[in-house]
């Protein structure tokens, strides 16, 4: 089983170093005598957790684009998704797409934060050009410039949602509110 990531079928490799990274392990395992599995989720919930330093410091998340959407995926989704692909059988030669529940944006994840913590938290919108700066943690200069286009592209745009965990599990995906209220401790 492979933790890949979302879009390698419509993402360009020579532009994206997410997609290249991803393709390429994929393109490794495909060869006999391997069985796999992709899991492939969109968004991780945890990425938030980029702001929680802001947020204890002074109540704030500074970041650019507040309308930019993600459907992002809860851990535990992920989890139960490759628990189930372990233990079954049906899942070799599979590739799983995940995402949360529901398209939600930054702004919109910012008031989960708020309500779960059952305080006010700001968002302050930045520049790209500042936010450059938070990026560069993450890589080098092509890959703040992809996570800058994929912010971008997201802005007023809702994410595609896929149906993956419901149709493997039966039930609902957890939604960014339910992160927000399982991982509160972490933004205090």
């Amino acid at each position: 089983m492979l933790l890949s990531a979302l879009g390698l079928e419509t993402g360009d490799p020579t532009r994206d170093p997410i997609v290249r990274m991803h393709r390429a392990a994929e393109e490794a395992l495909h060869r006999p005598p391997l069985t796999w599995t992709f899991l492939r989720p969109g968004a991780f919930a945890t990425n938030t957790l980029q702001w929680a330093p802001g947020i204890r410091a002074s109540g704030t998340v500074r970041a650019p684009y507040p309308q930019a959407h993600a459907a992002s995926v809860h851990e535990d989704d992920i989890a139960d998704v490759a628990v189930l692909a372990l233990t079954r059988d049906g899942h070799q030669g599979l590739t799983h797409p995940l995402t949360g529940p529901a398209s939600v944006t930054q702004q919109e994840q910012i008031d989960c934060l708020a309500e779960a913590d059952n305080r006010k938290i700001l968002l302050a919108e930045i520049g790209t050009e500042e936010y450059r700066a938070t990026l560069r943690q993450w890589g080098d200069e092509e890959m703040v410039d992809t996570l800058l286009t994929h912010l971008a592209a997201a802005d007023n745009r809702p994410a595609v949602v896929c149906s993956t965990y419901r149709g493997l599990t039966g039930g609902p995906g957890r939604s960014y509110a339910q992160r927000a209220l399982d991982h509160a401790a972490d933004f205090r």
